[in-house]
């Protein structure tokens, strides 16, 4: 009698255990859904889900340029609306004067500057172009949000122990690959994009904690490992919507 009982509770004990596992195993974690630290083994792989909670934002940011010639600081306010509009107005943080703005929806953008004497309108992909940052500009408002680029929501990411970090990689067109790494907080902290001609390195060195969206991001250029941007983010507002008033 004894050793059926034994039995029976070691049978139940293990069931329980299995159907424990099973309904965690595919579950996707979210940041109001975390899981702990502790039950986190190397190589576990999870569907997590990054949420980008707030339809409108507005940020206020100090961006510092340093290369080898010297260092330039703009002071840049963005307006942005959630896949839609991204609106910036640029200025120098020297002489305190606006000297641009730009606007992107969708696929059209428009960029002016009464310094310069410029007015353009034409399509996002010609304004990467003719900044020459090849990243799409329909990426940046994601970016800037610390959001995945040309991805689904909820993507399967595997953990590494020495990072402390989930990560996932994928591919995008015109064969661009992307690593992105997500902190215990499932808030981004690396993202790596890498094409034929470059390779972009972007860190999220800080992180707002009311909205979890990024205070500072360090961007640089494995080929040019001189340059550095570094975008501090001193005030995030999500009340909207905002005005993006443009005009050419």
């Amino acid at each position: 009698m004894k050793i059926g009982t034994t039995y029976r509770f070691w049978k139940l004990f293990l069931f329980m255990g299995a159907t424990f596992l099973l309904s965690n195993c595919g579950r996707i974690i979210s940041p109001d859904n975390p899981i702990r630290r502790e039950k986190i083994g190397e190589g576990t792989s999870r569907k997590i889900m990054v949420e980008d909670k707030f339809s409108w934002t507005q940020a206020f940011t100090k961006i510092s340029a340093h290369t080898p010639d010297g260092e330039q600081q703009f002071r840049v306010q963005i307006r942005s609306k959630q896949d839609s509009i991204l609106w910036a107005a640029i200025s120098d943080d020297m002489i305190g004067l606006r000297v641009g703005k730009a606007i992107v929806i969708g696929d059209s953008a428009a960029f002016t500057s009464t310094l310069l004497g410029m007015e353009w309108t034409g399509s996002a992909a010609d304004l990467a172009t003719i900044t020459g940052i090849d990243v799409p500009f329909e990426y940046l408002n994601k970016l800037l949000r610390g959001q995945l680029i040309g991805a689904e929501p909820t993507m399967r990411y595997r953990f590494k122990n020495a990072s402390d970090t989930w990560v996932t990689k994928y591919s995008l067109s015109l064969g661009r690959k992307v690593t992105a790494s997500l902190d215990q907080n499932l808030r981004m902290r690396h993202m790596t994009i890498e094409d034929k001609n470059e390779i972009v390195n972007i860190d999220y060195t800080k992180v707002d904690v009311r909205t979890g969206y990024p205070a500072e991001m360090v961007v640089t250029l494995q080929s040019k490992p001189e340059y550095r941007v570094l975008i501090e983010i001193t005030e995030i507002r999500t009340e909207g919507p905002y005005n993006t008033p443009f005009s050419l």
